[in-house]
């Protein structure tokens, strides 16, 4: 596997610490092993190569061994159907679907800011435009609700909708309290001792802004969910594994109090323009569990950034 090593993961990752370590589940020792792929800030478009690097990365997705059981898309699918009349929405969403046919495995959802059909321009769609907002998104992509839960493995996966809609048509990360409510039933459902994953586009925790913006700096809640705490009380009494992340296009691990929260990186980089902030290669993350253990590489696959 042509993965990021160890010293270059430690150069461009953010390791924040109070970490706990729990006691092997022994229920879980004879479980079958299993591999999946987080993949997400695709940020489909015709413009600068994309849609051949999106097919690029899906090769070397392909190319694993083993392959994939099934990958997570984290959102961010297109590079931006917020701000655009419908034409072009669906154009990229097109580009999209096309370049998604290859995998073979069952694909899951979360949904990303730029996926938010029309929102952000008053000119680019009309509120009853039955593809209004996050509509799109959901027939032409996810094809089924904006949060939910599935099973493998013995481990509980769920899938969250982070994107806030606010009336001045603008958004912030944030969970909102019907589905805070859902998780709670869900993860009641599921008990507490299965080990379970989150999926979030909009990170739970993060230190971007910190590497980023400046060590005092406030971090927005364009770039973190704001409830995040409300969040980490509803599952801290149940075996959250982790919590996988996109949005930032940062390979970043954080761990506290024994959840690890986990940003994949970001298939496009910086947008199609080479490395994010010069050293998070285009790439995506790979998942191997055994029993109740989970390890990742991050996995780059040779992109090299075009001017047109």
């Amino acid at each position: 596997m042509n993965s990021f090593n160890r010293r270059e993961f430690l150069k461009t990752s953010a390791l924040c610490g109070a970490a706990a370590f729990l006691p092997l589940n022994l229920a879980m020792a004879q479980a079958p092993r299993f591999r999946f792929v987080h993949f997400t800030d695709l940020h489909t478009q015709p413009e600068l190569g994309a849609t051949e690097g999106v097919a690029m990365a899906v090769r070397k997705l392909l190319s694993l061994k083993p392959r994939p059981d099934f990958i997570i898309i984290g959102g961010d699918t297109v590079m931006d159907a917020s701000a655009v009349e419908r034409p072009r929405a669906l154009l990229q969403y097109n580009l999209f679907a096309e370049a998604m046919k290859p995998l073979e495995m069952p694909l899951h959802y979360v949904v990303g800011n730029h996926d938010i059909y029309g929102w952000a321009s008053k000119n680019a769609a009309q509120a009853n435009d039955p593809d209004y907002g996050k509509k799109m998104y959901q027939e032409k992509v996810v094809k089924g609700p904006l949060h939910t839960s599935f099973d493998f493995g013995g481990w509980h996966f769920v899938l969250l909708d982070s994107i806030a809609l606010l009336p001045d048509h603008t958004w912030r990360g944030e969970i909102d309290d019907a589905q805070m409510q859902w998780l709670k039933d869900d993860l009641t459902r599921t008990g507490k001792a299965r080990p379970t994953i989150l999926v979030t586009h909009v990170p739970l925790m993060t230190l971007f802004t910190q590497y980023h913006d400046g060590t005092t700096n406030p971090t927005s809640d364009k770039m973190i969910v704001r409830n995040g705490k409300e969040m980490r009380d509803i599952f801290k009494d149940y075996n959250v594994k982790a919590v996988l992340q996109g949005h930032t296009h940062v390979v970043e691990e954080c761990t506290y109090t024994g959840t690890r929260y986990i940003t994949s990186g970001a298939v496009c980089g910086e947008w199609w323009k080479g490395p994010r902030l010069g050293v998070h290669p285009e790439g995506f993350a790979v998942f191997d569990v055994e029993g109740d253990k989970l390890s990742w590489e991050y996995v780059p696959y040779g992109w090299k950034a075009r001017t047109v």
